[in-house]
């Protein structure tokens, strides 16, 4: 019954669902500069959660792509062309970029963030320059496993089976929660598709929901979240925390995203309307470039206002550039999905 319902529904755009893309871009961008520039751990607590955001937006957004396989099994290799397309040719832009800054274009380490390895088991790097791509090999792997995943159990029951997969990958963290530490644990490639997983969960029930529980409720774990900093921080080693602390994250970042579903005033200002779908765009080139420009502004001694308002300068010139030069023009290549 369900998977009929969903096949049938109309699908329109989120407004709040751009706002909240912009956010997460911005968000890192700036909590990751005072982070590795002014070597601020709260800044670099804070940018956890910005990256979270964009692990469910992503299984939200992909759900109505992801039903089109089960219309025709041809989408499949139209799926994997879009949602390569949208994101591997600007990935190795910067990626060479980076490489060339650090002298390690076609080095071994090159080549392990070429084909999204480099997190898959820990320190499998030499040297983590590029250390803000962990999240986008998990993106790329849960892109060329989910879709099979649905193709071999089918639409009949889809909720409970995806929940049965949710619970299997929650389960997997908790047995090797004493094998590795919190840090790869939170990045490990294959320990966090249930991240992603939630967002597509979410597109199951999101209508019911209230906006005012939701409201409090967001106020509430946005608290506990800020609150808590020093109980995490002191106990990342401590069997419990580094589960629940993952855990967490997660529901934190499904009921921002409810949350931002929710606020329906956004429709009703041109200006916000203008606002979300501009930073919206820049989001993934501010993603993947930031780490640049921090590190070639990280030793230059000027006033800190002055290197900040440097920084923002460069992420907004580079990521209107990108977006409407190199990443605009190939999604318009990008194939249509069969009917």
């Amino acid at each position: 019954m369900y998977s009929k319902f969903l096949e049938k529904k109309k699908y329109h755009h989120y407004l709040g669902l751009d706002l909240l893309r912009g956010v997460s871009g911005y968000g890192v961008a700036i909590s990751h500069y005072y982070a590795f520039i002014y070597k601020n751990q709260f800044s670099e607590y804070i940018s956890f959660i910005f990256v979270e955001f964009f692990f469910v937006l992503s299984g939200f957004v992909l759900f109505p792509q992801l039903l089109k396989i089960f219309r025709n099994k041809k989408n499949l290799l139209i799926f994997y062309k879009r949602r390569w397309l949208r994101t591997i040719p600007l990935y190795f832009i910067f990626l060479i970029a980076i490489s060339l800054l650090f002298k390690k274009l076609f080095s071994f380490d090159f080549f392990k963030y070429s084909i999204f390895l480099q997190d898959v088991i820990p320190n499998f790097l030499n040297l983590n320059y590029f250390p803000i791509v962990w999240s986008l090999s998990i993106e790329e792997f849960f892109y060329l496993f989910f879709p099979i995943f649905l193709l071999i159990v089918g639409k009949n029951n889809l909720l409970k089976k995806c929940a049965y997969l949710f619970i299997f990958l929650v389960l997997m963290k908790i047995i090797f929660l004493n094998f590795f530490d919190l840090d790869f644990l939170r990045k490990g490639t294959f320990f966090r598709l249930d991240a992603i997983l939630l967002g597509f969960l979410i597109r199951f029930f999101y209508l019911r929901v209230n906006f005012y529980f939701i409201f409090l409720l967001s106020i509430i774990l946005i608290s506990a979240y800020v609150g808590l900093y020093d109980y995490f921080f002191l106990n990342r080693n401590n069997f419990f925390i580094k589960f629940f602390f993952i855990i967490f994250l997660q529901f934190f970042s499904g009921v921002i995203l409810l949350l931002f579903l929710k606020i329906e005033f956004f429709n009703k200002f041109m200006i916000i309307k203008k606002i979300s779908n501009y930073v919206s765009n820049q989001s993934y080139s501010i993603y993947l470039s930031h780490m640049i420009f921090i590190y070639l502004l990280i030793d230059l001694n000027i006033y800190t206002v002055i290197k900040f308002i440097i920084y923002l300068f460069l992420l907004i010139v580079t990521s209107a550039f990108s977006y409407y030069y190199i990443e605009k023009p190939i999604l318009k290549t990008r194939p249509r999905y069969f009917t």
